[in-house]
């Protein structure tokens, strides 16, 4: 098998270039093994950029700053002053990047294929951990996110990845080394049964009856998007309460539960009416129709124009 590049478009990586501010993005490529992209700036005018992207896992830790990312119209994730985040995301699967103004970016982000990473860990050679395997498959699908609160060795890593003042090929060394490290105890961090423990959420009846008129909600409103952060405050809930328990009661993400809403109806539409794919895709809010088959195909493992032609 032919390995997949590491293929980065510059907005993917550099999206604050065009905007003004102060501080520059540096990053760097370690061949085709991973990226490290060393975050500290600050923006004088709110960005907002769209990213098609590609199959990427990424790991990343803040210390300062204030951004969030927004899938298909679904807010999934914000990021305030100090965090830890990983993201596997996929291919044409249409991301929008807020980055707020006024605020100091200080951050590192170690980006990699993610098909590499996810043969690596699941070579027969390989003995990858039962929880680690847990990770992957909590992680394997199309958005997938985790955060946490960053640890005093993620912390430390950031500094000196963000403080390294050598030049050189002894810079770019020391820094491929940290950053292999960075995955390291990232990953560590995120199978640890401490923290397993620690992303448990205690639901009480009231939860639980917020939590239904949640699903109602999203059942009623799929296709108007939804911001977590609307939902919280619309049902009185915390941010965790809200993610954590929708997936502890329903066993699905509410992302995942809104999309697979979206994709039901856009599979009506193509066997009930003649709308084109596009125009299917358009109807479900998709802009791109590229995103919009993949999408579909990962829901239902076949093509939009195919289920035209299957009988239910």
């Amino acid at each position: 098998m032919t390995e997949s590049l590491l293929a980065l478009s510059p907005e993917e990586l550099l999206p604050t270039l065009a905007v003004p501010g102060t501080g520059v993005p540096e990053v760097l490529e370690f061949g085709n093994r991973l990226s490290l992209s060393i975050d500290q700036y600050r923006l004088s005018q709110r960005y907002d950029g769209l990213i098609y992207g590609t199959d990427m896992i990424k790991f990343h830790v803040r210390l300062a700053g204030r951004r969030s990312l927004t899938f298909d119209g679904y807010d999934m994730l914000a990021l305030d002053d100090t965090a830890t985040a990983v993201l596997l995301h996929d291919r044409d699967l249409p991301k929008t990047d807020h980055i707020l103004a006024d605020h100091d970016e200080v951050s590192i982000t170690v980006a990699m294929d993610r098909a590499r990473f996810l043969e690596y860990l699941d070579a027969g050679n390989t003995d990858v951990p039962v929880a680690l395997e847990d990770v992957i498959s909590r992680y394997a699908y199309s958005p997938r996110l985790a955060t946490a609160v960053p640890t005093p060795d993620e912390i430390r890593l950031a500094r000196e990845i963000l403080g390294c003042r050598r030049t050189g090929p002894l810079r770019k060394m020391f820094l491929e080394a940290k950053a292999l490290e960075f995955v390291h105890i990232v990953l560590e961090h995120l199978v640890s049964p401490a923290e397993a423990r620690a992303s448990s959420v205690r639901l009480t009846d009231r939860d639980k009856r917020r939590l239904h008129e949640v699903r109602e909600r999203l059942e009623a409103t799929f296709m108007e998007g939804a911001r977590i952060e609307d939902l919280a405050r619309e049902f009185g809930l915390n941010r965790n309460k809200l993610c954590t328990g929708f997936r502890s009661l329903f066993g699905v993400s509410i992302f995942d539960f809104a999309s697979g809403l979206r994709m039901s109806e856009a599979r009506r539409l193509l066997r009930e009416s003649r709308l084109s794919v596009s125009e299917v895709a358009l109807s479900v809010g998709y802009s791109s129709t590229g995103a919009f088959s993949s999408a579909f195909h990962r829901c239902f493992g076949h093509s939009p124009s195919e289920a035209r032609g299957l009988i239910v």
